[in-house]
């Protein structure tokens, strides 16, 4: 490995960082047993923020795609009556659930057919600065992944994943960033940029599975090391040769640096309307066992 880490003499602590902080957080809510996770880390962060909790309940309504016929039509108008009642029963827990929290807060429900929630919940993140959900896994919160993408690629803003069930880790004292050379890696630290700005420990690594560009990567990792102790972070910047692949590589430095956040840029692509994950990103929603913050 190559280490290029700047010196503690190096770094002024920028006044701009301290204005640094999240006003708005939304977090996904859809009365699953998760929302409590969720929520645990919605309220951490905005009181150490003195921010704002929008919980948005996405109440997903059945696609008419799968009814056909006249019985189609009676069938699922029954199958929206039930699914509707049931989220009435939802919000009622969960607005009983927001009541005891802290920091100030509302709900909003959003009743939708597939193809409009996902539209919908995007506009949500729009102003709000960060967006908590569950990472999209195939334990009963894959059918989110639709609405995961859309916030992640159409939401404007950052996005906070959390493994299921994960235990909270408050404050946040160690990230990694994943760095390349991309819009989406600036994006995703200048949207992490209050978190890291808070964190005792910051590690930049990139992987490099053979050398390319300027110095294999190092030289790109100066550039944004120096970027952040010019907002008063300071930060060690480390090369990763490895034989094994990026996110294996990502999550074995996250393991060994004990990191609690690993802040990577959002890669993917569009087609027919559909949002699909890139190789990197979808492995880490995947395989993180710590939170993870996504920005495109």
């Amino acid at each position: 490995m190559n280490d290029i880490t700047l010196s503690s003499s190096s770094v002024a602590k920028a006044q701009a960082v301290r204005g640094t902080a999240y006003r708005d957080i939304a977090v996904h809510l859809d009365g699953s047993p998760e929302d409590e996770t969720r929520l645990a880390h919605a309220e951490a962060l905005a009181a150490s923020f003195t921010a704002r909790i929008t919980g948005i309940f996405t109440n997903l309504l059945p696609d008419p795609a799968l009814f056909a016929g006249e019985f189609g039509v009676t069938g699922i108008g029954q199958l929206v009556d039930a699914v509707t009642e049931e989220g009435d029963v939802n919000e009622k827990r969960l607005r009983q659930r927001l009541a005891r929290l802290g920091p100030a807060h509302e709900l909003r429900r959003l009743d939708a057919f597939p193809g409009l929630l996902e539209q919908a919940v995007a506009s949500e993140a729009h102003w709000n600065d960060l967006f908590i959900a569950t990472c999209p896994r195939d334990d009963g919160h894959s059918r989110w992944r639709p609405m995961i993408e859309s916030v992640m690629f159409d939401g404007g803003r950052g996005l906070l994943l959390l493994p299921p069930t994960a235990a909270l880790r408050s404050p946040i004292k160690t990230v990694l960033i994943g760095w390349t050379d991309t819009r989406q890696s600036a994006r995703a630290v200048a949207e992490a940029l209050p978190l890291i700005a808070r964190a005792t420990k910051v590690h930049i690594v990139t992987v490099r599975e053979e050398a390319h560009g300027r110095m294999g990567g190092a030289e790109v990792l100066a550039d944004i090391s120096t970027h952040l102790a010019r907002h008063g972070i300071e930060a060690t910047a480390t090369v990763l040769n490895t034989e094994t692949s990026p996110t294996d590589a990502l999550l074995a430095e996250a393991r060994r640096v004990s990191a609690d956040l690993i802040v990577v840029g959002a890669y993917g692509h569009s087609r027919f309307r559909e949002w699909v994950l890139g190789g990197v990103t979808a492995d880490l929603v995947d395989c993180t066992p710590v939170p993870l913050f996504l920005a495109h």
